[in-house]
């Protein structure tokens, strides 16, 4: 009875058995398809990349090279048709491991004995193997990462798993993150060159327009100065995610008004002039301050949302059709002229509040670079001098801070809870680090009085309006300690250090000027001839 198409009977694709060999015995085939030879990119192309060498010498050699008899002057040998990478790989684990005196692993193969001296079909399987390979997508990687992130195993095992697929322990956690990316910002970030925690960094501000370059463009500062601690880039990111924080402010304010069917309106800097008004600007009929309440019945009611500071504007956009009066404040404005002044001093303003904002956003950057610069395991030769003149001397400012017997900065910067939180100022903990003391080594006690230092400087001189006129010498010192150290300074930070140099050098030019013209006032007057002065004559004595 002839076999159905419901009955065939399968059979083996090709004669083969499975070994166990060691790396060290095998050749390469003749008829290999890949070759000992340079790539575009300047690597050899049999040599294994650092993801499958970190896989090998954490587990080994997992998929089976392909092998058969060879003949002629390696005749009793297997060359390999396919796997030269890995078996490279296993070579380099396996002279790691002999380093250290332990054994090393064989590598799984399947033996072709039936390709021995069939040197077509082995040309030919070769260059399959590796000309079909088709390598999983980057979200594929992402979502396997976040899988294994999500896993209830030990955490031990989770960090040797992620160390096999040559990832960090954070990459684990920045998986979830990177893999809500859209597809879009996921092939721009990839063709960045962002690594996972980038990626899932970039997710978090992939809303905000031009993120992508602004961040492609702080990696490359950080690429170029060498700043192995992404200064640049975390101050980029900082920027970005206060303004997205800002941009979902004012959305979520535009959505509560339209929930409330109140109509809204744009922005405007100035509205002088205009028949759509502030309810601040406008009087109700019996002359009191109009307000959201009070105006609510009148047609004209509306709101906008002030961008620059997300916050709700009640209007009234006919106030004079409806018969509202200005305030005394608002009239004397439209009856004033906009002349150059009144636009600078807007322009100054808008200034102001600008570099506000970007000083306290540098701030966190800069604590989280002290918080790692305290955990270091060894001090820079400029920490010890910055500690003791700090200590040692009579400033008024680390007197001040003393006296305040805070611990919440110092705290953070050394990466424990503030002993001291929801205390108040008279009822602190009497020793608030001793038990961090007692386990702190001497070698890393510089690292506890750092970040008591860090704490006086930024508490006492890095206030929000530091950088505004007359720039402290202790914020330029502090400052230019903290780059030295590693750390980025954001443009605010740049541009006030450099301001405050420049005043450095105009007031010592001013010091030594006078200095001068003191020393000439003095030699003229030494040098000037004796002139007899008329003198009447003294009484004699009675």
């Amino acid at each position: 009875m002839s076999a159905t198409a419901d009955h065939t009977t399968p059979v083996e694709g090709f004669t083969g058995r499975f070994a166990w060999v060691d790396p060290h015995d095998l050749v390469i085939d003749p008829y290999n398809h890949r070759k000992h030879r340079t790539t575009e990119d300047g690597k050899d192309g049999t040599q294994p990349d650092t993801d499958l060498q970190a896989s090998v010498d954490e587990f080994g050699v997992l998929t089976p090279l392909v092998l058969r008899p060879q003949s002629g002057e390696n005749e009793g040998k297997l060359g390999i048709i396919f796997g030269q990478r890995r078996n490279n790989a296993a070579l380099a684990a396996a002279k790691k491991a002999k380093a250290k005196k332990k054994p090393y692993r064989l590598v799984p193969a399947i033996i072709r004995d039936d390709l021995k001296n069939v040197d077509d079909t082995s040309l030919t399987v070769s260059f399959i193997e590796n000309k079909h390979r088709t390598q999983a997508t980057i979200r594929d990687d992402i979502d396997a990462v976040k899988q294994l992130s999500l896993m209830s195993i030990p955490k031990t095992r989770k960090t040797r798993h992620a160390r096999a697929m040559g990832l960090k322990p954070a990459d684990l956690g920045a998986a979830t993150q990177a893999a809500k990316l859209s597809d879009q910002a996921l092939a721009d970030g990839i063709e960045a060159d962002f690594n996972l925690i980038e990626l899932a960094e970039f997710q978090e501000v992939e809303s905000v327009k031009g993120a992508l370059w602004n961040l492609e463009r702080a990696k490359a500062r950080d690429t170029r100065q060498g700043n192995t601690k992404r200064g640049n880039w975390k101050h980029a990111l900082a920027e970005l995610r206060a303004e997205k924080e800002h941009a979902d402010k004012c959305n979520s304010l535009l959505k509560e008004l339209a929930a409330a069917e109140i109509p809204s309106v744009d922005w405007k800097r100035n509205w002088t002039n205009t028949s759509t008004r502030p309810l601040a600007d406008l009087l109700t009929s019996d002359g009191a301050p109009q307000t959201p309440e009070t105006h609510q019945v009148c047609p004209g009611h509306a709101a906008c949302i002030d961008t620059s500071e997300a916050e709700v504007i009640w209007l009234c956009t006919a106030w004079h059709r409806h018969g509202h009066a200005l305030t005394p404040e608002a009239a004397k404005a439209d009856k004033a002229q906009a002349g150059p002044n009144r636009e600078a001093a807007k322009a100054e303003r808008r200034l102001v509040i600008a570099n506000n904002k970007a000083w306290r956003q540098a701030r966190e950057v800069r604590y989280d670079f002290l918080t790692d610069l305290c955990a270091q395991p060894e001090a820079s030769a400029r920490v010890w001098p910055l500690i003791l003149s700090a200590i040692t001397g009579t400033s008024f400012a680390y007197a001040n801070f003393v006296g305040r017997k805070r611990t919440d900065l110092t705290a953070r910067f050394l990466g424990v809870k503030d002993p001291n939180e929801g205390r108040r100022q008279w009822d602190r903990v009497g020793d608030p680090f001793g038990t961090l003391i007692a386990r702190t080594s001497p070698a890393h006690a510089w690292s506890l009085l750092l970040a008591h230092v860090a704490a006086a400087y930024e508490l006492e001189h890095m206030y929000d309006a530091a950088w505004r006129d007359h720039v402290d010498p202790q914020v330029i010192a502090w400052l230019t300690f903290l780059e030295a150290e590693g750390y980025a300074l954001s443009a605010i930070e740049s541009e006030t250090v450099a301001r405050g140099r420049a005043q450095q050098e105009e007031r010592a030019k001013r010091d030594q000027k006078a200095e001068q013209s003191g020393s000439e006032h003095s030699d003229s007057t030494e040098d000037a001839p004796v002139t007899e002065q008329h003198q009447e004559p003294v009484p004699a004595a009675a």
